[in-house]
This record gives structure tokens, sequence and C-alpha cells, in this order.
């Protein structure tokens, strides 16, 4: 990137010109929350710190006003951010109707904000009810959105309220691989999606050297050591709030019993916050000797906080997003964030229904240590952001395209017509054969292709590439439209990232290999890579014997031995993508050696390679 500061008049006017620009980009950031303002601060950061490209406009509104909630306008504040306009837009009730009314009222306030702003785009974060209206209010009144951390699945009424702004939203920047396909999927621009990683980790990954000592001591008092707390932060879940108090109350009571010190943050201010209040001052948590209730930490002690903690527990996205950063233990309850990419840092207690059940789980992860995890971010977000707000055309026409699959113009567009005809490309890679087919969303297979699996990575690359080229224009031809692509293949594969990790010696030159980048580039669509024995898992659940039952280990014998294993409907993958391959169980150390390397192991006795040795052995 050329910095712009440092070109000559000539140049600047030149690359202005280029982008679309005949003056400054004027922005406009707004934040509702703490929350937020953790991952919309970098940017801004980033903004002011370029005054010959950008114009910065900050607009508060939602929780940071509320005394309750710890008056968080305060630290934009003290971050030397000037708040154009406050929006007091929160209407006090803490229940369903109360959120409605409080987006209902935002709408009414922000016209008359944008109309005097006029910003060139405004920036809106995530998935708060808040930034619905945000966005709501700028497409309306053609202001060009960006969104940030768009793409991602989680749970309750989050995930309907993300995936909206996104159809609202003129620019996409999400955090994770797996984000950026989602949006792909949903038809988005490919041109307006930005892979950039969450702008908070551009702060995390640059904070762990600084004193932190003092900020243990501050909150939790001078006598706490590290890896010797607990922080506690838990929200309401808007689609069933009775719930969500209950298991609140007995994580408290999980807690207590657990007897550390303990830093408890209050809930946001979705419906049942004030519940939860309620059941903390029931409980005496402000004044009782091991717990610190607070309503707001500063981000950069927080960092500090959560980065030496023994543990985290609570439902908070960030638990299972920037704790990640720095190996610390964290106990995920309930289906808040169910759907969310985590590391293995991460426990999920989905069914938080009983005392033992959570004190359970704090006994198994409090003062761990885990790998620190980059899943949502390498600490350059911002530099990325600012690249791709510096590219945007502002004569480009406002109107967004959406990159729908091709349809032939004599197939028939009724709803009932087009849900029949969705369907993925499977790719199959086996030992000796690779396999492409048209899959339909029953499971059906439409049409399949077959080939003699070549020897060389480049060779096999160029033929998978070929074989699902061929068969995306073959759907149209039968009536198919292809929403994305699935790949098996055996051996360890970290299905997040797409990549095969370590191969079998069936299939040569195959370890280290990224199978999703390639491939979605060539067809523009998501693709998913797992190991064979998972997808078959998968298939066993979603079609098969395994549906709608909770926990089951589906087991496969061929060529070599492998399986997957679901538990709580959820397709386990281990800490190191191998939790399933139960035919490198060694059972003998001194046993026939097995194609994984290793000798004694269940597939060296029980493999379709192994019994033919036997069989050869008997017949000779």
């Amino acid at each position: 990137e050329v910095y712009f500061k440092n070109l000559s008049k000539q140049k600047q006017k030149e690359v202005m010109e280029k982008n679309g620009n005949n003056h400054k980009l004027r922005v406009c950031v707004a934040t509702c929350n703490r929350a937020d303002y953790s991952k919309l601060a970098p940017i801004m950061f980033g903004i002011k710190a370029e005054p010959q490209f950008f114009e910065l406009d900050v607009v508060v509104l939602g929780s940071h006003l509320i005394d309750d909630y710890g008056n968080t306008y305060r630290m934009i504040e003290q971050d030397d951010f000037d708040i154009h306009t406050r929006l007091h837009t929160i209407v006090r009730g803490e229940d369903e109707a109360a959120m409605v009314e409080s987006v209902g009222l935002a709408l009414v306030k922000l016209p008359d904000v944008l109309n005097r702003l006029k910003p060139d785009i405004m920036i809106v974060h995530g998935d708060r009810f808040d930034a619905l209206a945000l966005a709501t209010s700028a497409a309306l009144m053609n202001i060009r959105i960006l969104h940030i951390e768009g793409g991602e699945v989680s749970g309750t009424i989050d995930d309907s309220i993300r995936h909206a702004i996104t159809k609202l939203a003129h620019y996409h920047v999400c955090c994770t691989r797996s984000a950026e396909q989602h949006l792909i999927a949903m038809c988005e621009d490919h041109d307006r999606i930005l892979l950039a990683g969450c702008p908070s980790y551009d702060k995390l990954l640059s904070a762990k050297n600084k004193d932190y000592m003092s900020i243990i001591s501050m909150w939790l008092g001078e006598d706490v050591k590290t890896r010797d707390y607990i922080v506690a932060l838990q929200h309401p879940v808007t689609t069933d709030i009775k719930h969500s108090i209950k298991m609140f109350e007995l994580t408290l009571d999980a807690l207590i019993s657990f007897n550390k010190r303990t830093l408890v943050l209050f809930p946001n201010v979705d419906a049942g916050s004030k519940e939860m209040v309620r059941v903390m001052r029931k409980k005496g948590i402000e004044h009782h000797p091991n717990f610190r209730a607070v309503k707001h930490v500063p981000f950069d002690q927080f960092i500090q906080l959560v980065a030496h903690a023994g543990c985290m527990i609570g439902n908070s996205s960030c638990g299972v997003r920037e704790v990640g950063a720095f190996g610390t233990p964290v106990i995920n309850l309930g289906t808040r964030q169910t759907g969310r990419e985590t590391g293995e840092n991460v426990l999920h207690v989905r069914d938080a229904d009983t005392q033992d059940k959570i004190l359970h789980a704090l006994q198994l992860q409090f003062g761990k240590q885990y790998p620190c995890s980059k899943i949502y971010g390498d600490g350059n977000a911002v530099p990325r952001i600012l690249k791709f707000l510096k590219s945007i055309d502002l004569k480009e026409p406002l109107q967004k395209k959406f990159c729908f699959p091709p349809v032939k113009d004599n197939i028939s567009q009724d709803i009932d017509h087009i849900l029949e005809t969705q369907s993925a490309l499977a790719v199959d890679l086996g030992g000796t054969n690779l396999r492409v087919a048209i899959v339909s969303m029953k499971g059906e297979i439409v049409k399949k292709y077959t080939q003699l699996n070549p020897k060389t990575y480049e060779d096999r690359l160029a033929l998978i590439l070929k074989m699902c080229v061929e068969a995306a224009s073959e759907a149209v031809n039968v009536n198919c439209r292809i929403l994305g692509v699935g790949i098996s293949t055996g051996g360890r594969v970290n299905p997040r990232e797409g990549i095969v990790l370590h191969s079998t010696k069936l299939i040569q030159e195959w370890s280290s290999v990224d199978l999703r980048t390639p491939i979605s580039d060539a067809l523009h669509l998501p693709v998913w890579v797992d190991n064979d024995g998972n997808c078959a898992a998968l298939a066993e659940r979603k079609f098969g014997h395994g549906k709608g039952i909770e926990n089951f280990v589906t087991l496969i014998t061929g060529t070599g031995i492998g399986g997957g294993i679901v538990h709580q409907h959820e397709l386990i993958h281990g800490s190191s993508f191998c939790a399933a391959e139960l035919g490198h169980i060694v059972v003998s150390l001194d046993g026939p050696e097995c194609l994984c390397g290793s000798q004694g192991c269940i597939e060296a006795y029980a493999s379709g390679i192994a019994l033919q040795r036997e069989a050869k052995k008997l017949h000779d």
C-alpha cells in the first residue's frame, strides 16, 4: 500500500480520481454498546490517522448512554474521539416489546442525523437490534453501508438480524474464511467482500506484554494471582428468556460453590437483562467476598483480565472469539453461540440445566492453558479495511448486485421448483478413484462422474477443478442449481481452513494442501472440506439412521477404517482434527505396520487391505 501522505499533490489527486472520489471519504461510524465499540475503535483510530483520505463522524446511541450500563460513551471521549451526535434510543423495560420500540425510536431519530451528516459510507457492526435500525435507515436513505462481521453463525435472534443487515449492506468485512463462504452462499457480490479478520485482534495481539498485575489487583484485589480467578459474562437469550435466567441462576450457584474469586460483568441491554440483575442481587453477588460485580471494564483492561484468568464462563461472543487469542479456558453455556467457530480452549455445555453440570465444567477447565488461536484474526485487519475503504468507487451504482447461480430461461421460477432443484457438488477423493457428483438437497445423486485418481499433486488438483467445472456446467442442463461444494478425503483435515493436513500413504503428495481456496476461486461457490469418515457421519445425521439421534458413532471399513462421532447433534473433530480416527487406535505395539506409519493399529488388522493379506496367507 502506498501511503497517501507521502504522495505529491498531483499523485494524491490521481489516486482519489482512480478510486472514484474527488473529495475525502466521509465515514460515519455508529456505535451502540461496549461490545461493538471494541471492534469499531481500531477502525476509528485508523481512519483518524489518515485525514488526507477520510473525514470521521461518530454517532453514539443505545446502551452507551444509559447509567445502568456504565455510561460507556465516556470511553469514546477518553479515546479522544469527537462525538458528533448522541441519540437516546433505548426504551426501558428490557422485554421483547421494549426492544421493538427501541428499534422504532432509533428509526424516528436517525434520518435527521443522517441528513445533516450526509456520509459517503456508514460502518455498522454485528447483529444487535440497534445495528438493524442503523442499517435500515442508511439503506432507505441511499447511504452506502459497510457491515463488519457478517456471515457468522451463532444462536438466537442475532443470526436473523445479522443476515438481515447483510442484505441491507453494500460492502462486507468478514473475520473468517467460513463467514466469507456464507456471504458468497447468500449471493453477495464477491468483489464487495473483504476477508480481513476481526479488528479487535489488532489490539488483542499487541496487548499481551503490558502491565497486568496492577489491573488484576484493581478489579479483584491485591491478593489475587494470575490463573486463579474467573471472569463471568452472561447475557439473556431473547428467544428463551425464562430458561436463560434459570441458567444464569445455576451459573451463580456453581460459582459460589467453586469458591474462587470471580469478576461478574452485568449483562447487556437485551430483553431479560433486568431479571438477570435481580438474580444477582437476590444472591448477594454485589456484596459477596468472592465476587466483584461491575457494569463495565475498559476494553484495554478487560483484555488483560481475560488473558490471565483461570477461566471465563458465560455465553458472550467474546468468550468464543477474542479469548482464544490468549489460550484462556472458556466454558460456553447454552445455545447463544451455537454455530460459532471456536478454538480448542472452549468447552461447550449446551444443556446447562443443573448446577452440577456447570460445576463439573469449572473443575475440568479452571487453570488449564491452551494453545493460542487465531481463527478470527492475525492482527492486521485495520490496514486491510482502510485499503478496502479507499478502493470504494462512489461513482459506482448504489444498487447492489447479487450473484445468483445461473438459471436457464425456460426453468420454472416458482418457489417449490427452486427448492426442489437446489443441489451441491460432492467430491469423493479415494485412494484409487476420484468421483464428482451432483447431489440434490434430499441426498439423491443426480449425476456422477468417475476418473482414476492421478498420482501427483498437480495432476490431482487439476483434475478435481476440471471435473467440478464440467459438473457445474452440466448442472444447468439437468435442472439443478449448485449452491456449494463438499469435498471428502482420507487423512487428517482442518475443515475450518479447508486444508488437508496429513494424508494416508494411499493418496500420495497430499499433505498441507489447501483445497478450499482454488476450488472456491474457480467456481465462486462456498467449499467445505472434511475427512471422509466425518462426511459419512454428517450424511447419516442428515439423511440416514442418525437422523434425530443425539449421540452416535459411524464406522467405515474399506481400504482403511475410519469413522465420525456425533455428540449432542454436533460433529466432533477434536483438538487435532482426528477425534474419530478409530482405525488408528494402537492395540499392539509390535503388530503389523499400518499405512499411517505406526504399528499395531486396528486398521492393520481389520481393514480391507489387511483382510486381503490374511486371506492370501490362508489361501497360500
